[in-house]
């Protein structure tokens, strides 16, 4: 997750004029807990009593109060992710899901790599918390939910690129292997931000998709140590370009994360449960309780979203963009630490100030998957039993349910210092980039796929008009955030 402050008047202080200051440190609670120096309190890294045992999270980006650029102890999180929702209001379309993908394939130096565009891209889902924003009560699996006041937690299942190892510091689980996590973030601040917990504004569970479903240590934000974020021999690692079926669905324990590796045979799994050491924390003592995380949304209709996200997010596809710049000192901007030497080239990760926040880096450059040799070959989100792109499961049978509906959305205004609340100054590409990644479709009827970076050579047959696809400002959500409108998904039977 991407820092930094933009200039304006401290939300602390215009609310502390108001007569209440929303983020505020908890109340001192006799029975409150203590905790570990390093965790997951905050995936930010900004808590005033935890550090953060993987100093440099990929964390879901949200709204501050009244629309604001969400803050963590004054400080600004938001990020670029460009992404794309998918809609249906068929049921399980919201609890019981299935992608096929093929995993870029990287190709030998001087060739960009894929650690350089994107440190990793997601599939996302809605989930019940009660004691995350806005603290609702929250029905699991149920278009019952008032999506503005069920508590909400966010899953991103996460996917890491070879390449710029180790995973605990850096970006890879190892040089030339995909790993994965069941990764979800929660929102520690009441109903209309009134208040948040300073100590635990926004907490991570976290765990890596394992072949034995077993956690490599506590998942919980308050018990993560160094081997949470440390593969081992059952951590299910995955080949360049290999196909892969991905599952999410419910179960009786919590939400289930499920890959099959069709071109190995292996495949991995986790539940986000008590079991496996996952946990809700409480408002005011960030105090955990051990939890199963379910699906919020019986559907994934036009609407069912988390709340406080920056995205309209619930069933999504985004890639984190703008994390690095190539060289042992990047390219000298204040935006460019923390910076390594390797493995594979010097680089930094531009997370220390917000990013790459003057859009100059890799994640700026036409040098996404293109069909030449000088890149990557591109992620391809395929389709399942030639029905579709992201098929939903029809009375627990196959998976033969298409989604029928799409949006393109980017919440990158946000990081742009020249965009207003109005909309003035909001734009994609943003200022300073000389391209920016796009959503394209390959291919069709059952070879259609969508692919992410730029134009596929003899592949993209529609690229949705490239940027210009993200749309404008949605004012009415969030002004950080463009979005396309809902279209339809290009990837269906005809």
């Amino acid at each position: 997750m991407a820092l930094r402050r933009i200039g304006r008047i401290p939300l602390v202080l215009v609310f502390s004029l108001l007569g209440f200051v929303p983020f505020a440190h908890a109340p001192a609670f006799a029975s409150a807990p203590t905790f570990p120096a390093k965790g997951g309190l905050d995936c930010n890294g900004h808590s005033p009593i935890q550090q953060p045992v993987k100093p440099h999270d990929i964390c879901a980006d949200f709204k501050g109060p009244n629309g604001e650029r969400g803050e963590d102890n004054g400080v600004y999180v938001g990020h670029d992710e460009p992404s794309v929702g998918f809609y249906s209001s068929a049921p399980q379309s919201g609890n019981n899901l299935q992608w096929a993908i093929t995993l870029p394939k990287e190709r030998p130096l001087p060739a960009t790599q894929t650690f350089e565009n994107q440190i990793a891209f997601w599939f996302s889902l809605a989930l019940c918390d009660v004691r995350s924003y806005p603290q609702g009560a929250c029905i699991p699996d149920s278009d019952l939910n008032n999506p503005s006041k069920a508590g909400s937690a966010f899953l991103e299942m996460q996917f890491y690129p070879p390449g710029f190892a180790p995973f605990i510091t850096q970006i890879s689980c190892d040089q030339t292997h995909w790993c994965a996590s069941l990764h979800i973030n929660s929102l520690e601040c009441t109903d209309g931000f009134v208040f948040c917990n300073n100590n635990c504004i926004e907490t991570t569970n976290f765990a890596f998709i394992q072949m034995d479903g077993i956690p490599t240590g506590p998942a919980g934000p308050t018990v993560q140590t160094n081997a949470s974020f440390t593969p081992n021999s059952q951590t299910l690692l995955m080949n360049q370009g290999d196909n892969l079926r991905i599952t999410i669905k419910d179960t009786a324990h919590g939400v289930m994360n499920r890959i099959e590796d069709l071109s190995t045979g292996q495949s991995g799994f986790m539940v986000a449960s008590a079991a496996n050491g996952y946990q809700s924390l409480d408002v005011n003592t960030c105090a955990p309780t051990s939890y199963d995380f379910h699906p919020e949304f019986g559907t994934a209709k036009f609407g069912n979203f988390v709340p406080w996200a920056a995205l309209q997010a619930n069933v999504n596809f985004a890639s984190e963009i703008g994390h690095f710049t190539p060289g042992i000192n990047g390219d000298g901007d204040a935006d460019d630490a923390p910076c390594f030497a390797g493995p594979t080239l010097p680089g930094c990760l531009d997370f220390g100030q917000g990013g790459d926040i003057d859009f100059d880096g890799t994640s700026y450059l036409p040098d996404w998957p293109d069909g030449t040799f000088k890149t990557p070959t591109s992620l391809a989100i395929n389709s399942v039993l030639n029905s579709g792109i992201g098929p939903v499961s029809v009375g627990g049978g196959q998976y033969v349910h298409p989604y029928s509906s799409i949006q393109f959305e980017t919440d990158l205004l946000a990081s742009e210092s020249t965009c207003q609340p109005t909309g003035v100054g909001c734009v994609v590409p943003p200022p300073g980039a000389v391209f920016y990644p796009f959503f394209a479709q390959s291919g069709s009827g059952a070879s259609c796929n969508m692919t992410f970076g730029n134009d596929i050579r003899g592949q993209t047959v529609n690229d949705f008009r490239r940027a210009v696809q993200y749309g404008t400002p949605n004012l009415p959500w969030f002004f950080g955030q463009a979005s396309s409108g809902v279209r339809p998904n290009p990837c269906t039977p005809r």
